[in-house]
């Protein structure tokens, strides 16, 4: 179950949720991967440019490193995954790069295709992560604030460039989309504005085209839920 952000963390504090899952006898695994917060900066500052890279290997480490311990089981029906946000873009990445893996996966407002920005409230994100500059006056807070200050350049904000789309697309899960073969149930905020929900919306469609006999693809969406999935209904 690896976290959103991806500069969060997972702490041992209680969640209802994550008990619910182990009093059904689910063995949980909440990795902290590279660029989570507090193990210093230097790890916060090693993913931009290595999303889809660095925190997949991680993840994939946890699973492989809690099954050779003999805490959890490989095979058929043994592994499950969900995420939200960066956390789906996880869950989107090993299904697809560790196909064999996983059985079913949840994903939550999920970032499957980075060079997708238009709608989203925070363009600069998907510049940064990826390891692009993004001038910080190009933010319309900053602009408004020193807007009577004409000596400060107001650079334009970056264009996504073909070069630039096709590298963030080949680190994207949409990449790697024709290799699922798990379960999937996609959950879509249809009011987020940090995700655009076609994001999960197109994915859906490309794993329900590509879906072998007897793997399920199901897609909720919730009408006014936003990028959190908060409200009772979802």
């Amino acid at each position: 179950m690896p976290h959103g952000g991806p500069h969060s963390t997972t702490t041992t504090a209680f969640n209802a949720a994550n008990v619910a899952l182990a009093l059904e006898r689910y063995t949980l695994s909440l990795p902290n991967y590279t660029g989570s917060l507090g193990f210093g900066e230097s790890a916060v500052q090693a993913l931009p440019g290595n999303c889809g890279t660095l925190d997949v290997e991680d993840c994939i480490a946890s699973t492989k490193h809690l099954i050779k311990l003999g805490i959890s089981i490989e095979g058929p029906g043994k592994q499950f995954i969900m995420g939200g946000s960066h956390g789906g873009f996880l869950t989107g990445h090993l299904i697809g790069q560790y196909p064999d893996m996983f059985s079913a996966a949840i994903t939550r407002n999920p970032v499957m295709s980075a060079g997708e920005i238009s709608s989203t409230d925070i363009p600069d994100w998907y510049f940064s992560e990826f390891g692009e500059t993004y001038p910080i006056y190009s933010s319309p807070s900053v602009i408004e604030i020193e807007q009577n200050d004409p000596t400060k350049p107001k650079p334009a904000p970056p264009l996504v460039t073909p070069d630039l789309y096709k590298r963030v697309y080949n680190a994207s899960p949409i990449a790697h989309v024709d290799a699922v073969r798990a379960s999937v149930l996609l959950m879509i905020g249809a009011a987020d504005l940090r995700v655009a929900p076609t994001q999960g919306i197109e994915y859906y469609h490309a794993l329900k085209q590509r879906a072998k006999e007897g793997t399920r693809i199901e897609m909720l969406i919730f009408e006014g839920e936003s990028h959190p999935l908060e409200g009772v209904e979802a």
